[in-house]
Formats: structure tokens, sequence, C-alpha cells
């Protein structure tokens, strides 16, 4: 079996779908990850332009679920009509990042939106990796494991150690509620642009403060902990005051940018969904997919028994901005996730797997 996605075609070294299922199915009972119930795609993006249309596209390709970043409450219910006929799920995303600044500047014209400090050298690799196509020639990973020294995400995010920004997410939370037959709330954007904390001035004493709470713990240990616990309890209070708002709203999320340190720190989180990337647009190694799948599901309800461990595979089809997957590639990295347990399988984007004839069919042999 191949141990890595090439770039290039392989047609020598096609699998049929009969071995590739006999394979999985063996891989799952060695594990013991033969999960009762069926399998569910989730896909992140709705086209509105004819959401019927698309919705129809979906269900023949085998998508249960779909999470558009829209908070419109008129386009979310057109969203909820059309993919009821179909069967398909809808759930609505907010973001620490976009739309968080023109309600900051709404609420407090006179006030800066807090946005996350960065280091000096860390400020200056954001500058290299925005220029131009650089973000397109290195080996960036667009908020995934970073390869390169100081490698930075290029979106803005609100400071997590700010309430007001926090709170600033509550009424698109309530407006979310309140459509009929929405299925549930998505998390996307939730973490560090460098991947690892900010350095803003009330960060810095407060994590400052941690660490002198903490002597039991060296002091960069300590500090990584604050990071990351300021982040889970972030998203925890979102996704509890969702459950305030509508008892039945569902939760999920998909881990990005990732926190460094600890990239599938997920199982932490209160939420239904939690997907965290078992296979990246880049092209990882078929041990990590395996590792990181397992992983994703074993430790799920590790902190918590709400949570159900949701496996992300990340897919683009823009060739010169993101490495060029095939049908073989796509196939395998699926096969190796639902082998390793993924039970619900996230993926980005819903319009690029529909849109491309071969690896829709792929999906659909999984899926439908």
């Amino acid at each position: 079996m191949p141990r890595h996605c090439e770039i290039s075609a392989r047609s020598s070294m096609k699998w049929s779908n009969t071995c590739l299922a006999a394979i999985a199915l063996a891989m799952a009972v060695s594990w013991g990850f033969c999960a009762d119930g069926p399998l569910t795609l989730v896909g992140w993006g709705i086209d509105f332009k004819d959401v019927e249309a698309f919705m129809a596209e979906a269900e023949a390709v085998g998508f249960d679920v779909l999470i558009t970043n829209s908070n419109d409450p008129d386009l979310l219910l057109r969203a909820v009509e059309a993919g009821a006929k179909h069967n398909i799920g809808v759930f609505s995303c907010i973001s620490p990042m976009g739309r968080l600044a023109k309600l900051w500047t709404e609420r407090y014209p006179d006030r800066p939106a807090p946005w996350q400090v960065m280091a000096a050298d860390e400020e200056a690799a954001l500058s290299f990796i925005s220029a131009g196509k650089n973000n397109a020639i290195t080996p960036y990973q667009w908020g995934g494991e970073p390869v390169m020294t100081n490698e930075v995400l290029t979106t803005r995010i609100i400071c997590l150690s700010n309430e007001d920004a926090r709170d600033l997410l509550k009424p698109p939370i309530d407006e979310i509620a309140s459509v009929p037959g929405l299925e549930g709330l998505a998390f996307d954007g939730f973490g560090y642009q460098n991947y690892q904390r900010c350095h803003c001035e009330d960060c810095q004493r407060l994590s400052a403060e941690y660490v002198a709470a903490h002597p039991e713990l060296p002091a960069e240990e300590a500090e990584v902990k604050f990071f990351r616990d300021t982040l889970v309890g972030y998203i925890n209070h979102l996704a509890n005051y969702a459950r305030s708002r509508r008892t039945d709203i569902k939760t999920s999320i998909h881990i990005w940018p990732v926190f460094a340190t600890e990239p599938l720190y997920g199982n932490r989180l209160d939420v239904d969904y939690c997907g965290q990337t078992a296979a990246w647009y880049t092209l990882w190694p078929q041990e990590k997919i395996e590792q990181y799948s397992q992983r994703i599901v074993q430790d799920a309800q590790e902190y918590g028994q709400r949570q159900q461990g949701v496996g992300m595979i990340g897919y683009y089809d823009r060739p010169g901005t993101f490495p060029v997957k095939d049908a073989e590639c796509v196939d395998m990295e699926l096969s190796t996730m639902i082998a390793s347990g993924c039970r619900r399988v996230q993926v980005c984007s819903s319009l690029h797997v529909i849109r491309n004839a071969d690896i829709a069919d792929v999906f659909r042999r999984h899926f439908k």
C-alpha cells in the first residue's frame, strides 16, 4: 500500500475499490475501531447562488451536513429549507476574525480593535509571507502545522484574553440560534496568529501571574498551559452560551489555526463534534494520517462525554497555490481516516469537492 501521496499520477499503482475496502476493514478490526453507525460527511461551504441545485449536488456526493460562514438569518433559512429536501443539515459558523472587526467598530468606535500582538520577528515573517506570491512558493502551511521558522497566519485574530471581543460574538450566536431548523453552530479561526500565544500587555501580565501562581511547573510549561487553557476557555464559554440560547443546538469546530505546542488539544473542548486535522491540504505521509486519526477518535472523550472526534481532510482545487491532490491521493487519505475509526469526516471545501468530478466520485464511493 502506498505510504504517501505523490503529486504526479501513479497509474501503474491504482488500487481497486474492493482491495481498499478489504484493507480498511481489516485495519479497523485489528485496531478495534469497528464503530457502530453510518459514516457522516460534513462540508465547509454552501453556494447560495442556487442553493437548491447546490444541495442536490451535495446530496449526490454524500454530504450529510454543510457549514456556512453566513450568519444572515434569511440566507440560513433558505439553506435549511433547501437542505431539508435533500436530508442535509446546516450549521452556521462564527470566527474571531473578519466580521468581528466590523462589530467592534460599531460597538467601540473610539477604541482600536484588540488584535493579537506578535513579536517583531513574527511581524517581519508576516510581511515576507504576505508579499507577492510568497505564500504560494514557500512551504507555507496556511495555519496548519508550520514547517518554516516564524511561520505565522496572514489573517489577524482578536486577542483571546479580551472579554469585550468575546461578548461581541454573542449577538451572532443569538441570530443563529433563532433560525428554525438550523442544526448547529460551528467555530473556525479560533487560535493564535503565531500558533503559540499573544504578546499584548494584557496577555503578558496574565501569563506572568499564571506562571507565578504555579511554581510547581517550569515557567515555559506554565506559559504554554496558560495560552492553551485561555483558548479552550474562550471556545467553551461561547459553546455554553449557545446552549443557553437553545438547548438542542449542536456545536462543531475545526481546530484551526494549529496550536503548535499541542496540535490535537481539541479533546479538551466542550463541543459535540470536534474536527481535528487528520489530512492537511499539503501532502501528509500515510503514517501521520493513521496516527492522527486514531488519536482523534480514541482521545475524544478524555475530558468530557459530550464530544465525538471528527477527522478533517483539506482539499482545495487550486493548482499553483495548494499542492495538487489527485483522486488516488484523496482516496488513500479517506480510506486511512475511516479505517482508523473516523465515523464523522469534515472536508473543506465542499464546493471544491463537488466541482471536481474525479474527487467527487471518490467521496461518493465512501459516503453515498
